[in-house]
């Protein structure tokens, strides 16, 4: 009797990991978001540098109300007025300088998020895997239960076995096909989660690709160095810090004014008397006084100072967590691969060698049905087991790929 049996179920597509991948970049809703929400924060750095725009205006000076007229007294004018707000000098640069930051951390949030869909999708697809590898083996182990019912029934028969062990047979059956609907409804649950990732509207079809642990190729000093260099949401904290700098410094500008220059031209009509009258120009200059230090300009630096050493903190709490999540993940790669060694090399070999004994021993009648029921079990849980442990392997290896920003082939 033949205990390794083909069982799976191939569609006509199969599910690339790369594939997907690719298609997520371009077609990821919210990724697409993050992408807009940056572009338009780059858009705001000339505005954030720029002069306000200069004032116009239009109107008569000194007209009396007895008569209307732009004759009679000789400082009756029409005029047109023209100012600009000028802020104090490095004012303008800060807020450019400050608003760069701001996009810029914007632009390496974008990066991050990327890294995070690429993660989130690979967890499903391996999620995704272990199921389908799952179903494969539950189709396996009920042929096989069908093969042992046949054999239970046939010594029954001819008065070598008893009806028990074809009653056995029936219920491990039922359990093996429940165990496939359950992985069925996950499989289900799997695709239409990918699907959302990847920005479709259904769920994806098709089967997906096998799978080998991926080498890391680095040790953990080296995976943390690649983070503090390549990780976005690092630089995108630093650009906040950076940001903070700049809007501290803006702040402290606030104890010095700002200016407005105007230019004023009056134009005059020829009196009554035929006394003519040359046109008038005025300019002036004017400026704020920032003499609210206490409840204003006060205020301000101190809340830059706090929102600076806010981006600090949280800079700081990144590189921790950056040790921590690399120095755990590696830790279960690690523990994966040693477990995955003892399932490929140990104790999948033994259990098969033994069910295989069983098969033999209880067709001439020297083992009971319970205990080929119990190595049947045993194969079927370490079967399940290597792939299990195999796709939490490859998900460790794709949150140190989201950890660090290195993408390891």
């Amino acid at each position: 009797m033949l205990v390794m049996l083909p069982a799976g179920l191939r569609a006509d597509e199969t599910l690339k990991l790369d594939d997907l991948l690719a298609e997520a970049g371009k077609n990821s809703p919210e990724l697409g978001a993050f992408r807009d929400r940056y572009e338009a924060a780059y858009e705001r750095v000339p505005q954030a540098g720029s002069f306000d725009d200069p004032m116009l205006g239009l109107g008569f000076d000194n007209v009396p109300v007895d008569s209307f007229a732009f004759d009679r007294e000789p400082m009756t004018g029409k005029v047109v007025e023209l100012s600009q707000a000028v802020p104090f000098f490095g004012k303008r640069g800060l807020k450019a300088e400050a608003a760069m930051h701001d996009a810029r951390a914007l632009e390496a949030g974008y990066r991050e998020k990327a890294l995070m869909l690429r993660a989130g999708i690979k967890d499903v697809y391996y999620d995704l895997y272990a199921v389908r590898k799952g179903l494969e083996i539950v189709g396996k182990n009920i042929s096989l239960m069908d093969m042992f019912r046949k054999t239970a029934e046939a010594r029954y028969s001819v008065g070598k076995g008893i009806l028990k062990d074809v009653v056995k047979a029936q219920v491990e059956t039922s359990m093996m096909i429940d165990k496939r609907i359950e992985l069925q409804k996950e499989e289900h649950t799997k695709r239409a989660y990918l699907g959302s990732l990847l920005g479709r509207e259904s769920a994806v079809t098709g089967e997906v690709e096998d799978i080998a642990p991926t080498q890391l190729g680095m040790g953990r000093d080296a995976l943390v160095e690649a983070a503090m260099k390549g990780r976005p949401a690092l630089a995108a904290s630093g650009e906040r810090v950076l940001k903070g700098q700049s809007m501290l410094e803006l702040a402290g500008k606030g104890y010095y004014p700002d200016f407005t220059v105007s230019a004023r031209y009056m134009q005059r009509d020829t009196l009554k008397d035929g006394t003519g009258q040359p046109d008038m120009v005025s300019a002036m200059l004017s400026m704020n006084l920032p003499v609210w230090t206490r409840t204003k300009q006060g205020p301000a630096v101190r809340e830059a100072a706090s929102e600076r050493s806010m981006a600090d903190r949280e800079r700081d709490m990144l590189v921790k967590e950056i040790y921590y999540k690399v120095d755990s993940l590696v830790d279960v790669v690690e523990q994966d691969d040693r477990t995955l060694k003892l399932y490929k090399e140990g104790v999948i070999p033994q259990a098969t060698d033994d069910l295989n004994s069983a098969v033999a021993g209880y067709e001439v009648g020297r083992v009971d049905f319970l205990d080929l029921l119990e190595s049947r079990r045993t194969l079927f849980d370490y079967e399940l087991g290597y792939y299990t442990t195999l796709a939490a392997r490859e998900k460790a290896v794709a949150g140190l790929e989201a950890a660090t920003g290195v993408e390891f082939k």
